[in-house]
């Protein structure tokens, strides 16, 4: 019986050792394939100089598109005060100021309130478009502040719309 419990803890002594040789190793080689990565992308240098024109090239290198909102009040839409249960609607019309054309991948509202429609197309440089905002204001009410948040191909990827107004209880 000793003996039994003696072997058990020794298999088990034995089964954890490998397990954190393991772990070290997989850690070893995680880092060393981060810093062969890292070496491909960026070769060290020695001069300050050299360090900022290569992170210069990588905030040139990004997305070319961009949004420009020409509505009245931007990226923020402020439906009014409304009563419960109302469902108003308005569409954010943008501008592609940018030099390549604006793939608009996702778009999310912070809750089920706030369903956000955006075209699937690709606006060229120049063109417009338009995000239509439904909110629901069903189960709702005082003050709102929503989000939609959209996904592009600008620089920043993800851009915030705002909606916000104040919604009255009917009883």
């Amino acid at each position: 019986m000793k003996n039994q419990i003696f072997l058990q803890k020794l298999i088990t002594l034995t089964a954890i050792i490998v397990i954190l040789i393991s772990c070290n190793n997989a850690t070893d080689k995680i880092n060393n394939t981060q810093n062969t990565n890292l070496e491909k992308v960026a070769p060290k240098t020695n001069t300050q100089e050299s360090k900022n024109t290569i992170n210069a090239q990588i905030i040139d290198n990004a997305g070319g598109a961009q949004f420009d909102f020409i509505n009245d009040g931007g990226t923020v839409w402020d439906f009014g005060t409304i009563q419960q249960g109302d469902s108003p609607e308005f569409s954010f019309k943008f501008k592609n100021t940018g030099n390549e054309p604006m793939i608009i991948s996702n778009a999310k509202g912070s809750c089920g309130c706030t369903v956000p429609k955006w075209p699937k197309e690709p606006i060229a440089p120049g063109a417009t478009g338009e995000i239509n905002v439904k909110f629901n204001s069903k189960g709702k009410k005082g003050s709102q502040n929503k989000t939609v948040t959209l996904t592009a191909n600008t620089t920043p990827p993800t851009t915030k719309l705002r909606v916000t107004g104040q919604i009255e209880v009917v009883e």
